[in-house]
């Protein structure tokens, strides 16, 4: 990566902290005029800073143009429709995604989660197991835990439960809590006390 590009990156910084959409695209005229080929890594950034500033056409636009766009710009792009909660046009992009990795798949089920139908969240889900089970991780499973307990669906939970000790992540703390929370809403409150237990950290206290 190149100086040139690093410090247009932390120009592109200031202006979304300083939430400054004119001045991001003075920034975004004077990359062009002054790099012949802009890196793949700062035409991401941009899409990333229009994405903060709210700014869909443009980042968009960018990402469009992108020679050799990488699984960052994918997910910038599609971080931005999930955002926006627009979920026809956030599946068409997550469906042209040459590859996907975690973040993708979370990103797709925390949109269906927020936006959607239970029903489209969990038909992801099970995507997801069917075809890319290597990228469950934390996140996936806190957000299918706290659908299950909104839901009140216990068997899914308890199919979740075990993916989550076969997969390594009982001992975390961000999946512990969701658990608890959806073992007590279920009235499983003997199940909720033996979890609470067994986890090695706590960020919440059991008064039960």
């Amino acid at each position: 990566m190149s100086s040139s590009s690093n410090y247009y990156v932390s120009l592109l910084k200031l202006c979304c902290e300083s939430q400054n959409q004119t001045q991001a695209k003075k920034l975004h005229c004077l990359i062009l005029k002054t790099i012949t080929h802009p890196e793949t890594f700062l035409l991401n950034n941009l899409i990333s800073t229009y994405s903060k500033l709210g700014n869909l056409a443009y980042a968009h636009r960018v990402f469009d143009h992108i020679p050799q766009s990488n699984l960052f710009s994918w997910n910038a792009i599609l971080s931005i429709y999930s955002k926006l909660g627009r979920l026809s046009q956030m599946q068409q992009i997550f469906d042209l995604m040459p590859f996907r990795d975690g973040a993708s798949w979370n990103l797709a089920i925390s949109d269906y989660a927020n936006y959607g139908s239970s029903t489209d969240v969990v038909g992801v889900y099970k995507l997801m197991l069917k075809d890319a089970a290597m990228n469950l991780n934390q996140i996936t499973f806190s957000t299918m835990l706290i659908l299950c307990s909104n839901c009140q669906w216990m068997d899914l939970g308890r199919q979740i439960h075990g993916l989550i000790l076969k997969f390594g992540f009982g001992s975390y703390v961000f999946v512990g809590s969701p658990f608890l929370d959806m073992y007590a809403k279920l009235g499983l409150i003997f199940d909720a006390k033996g979890y609470y237990d067994e986890m090695p950290e706590r960020n919440v206290a059991w008064d039960g």
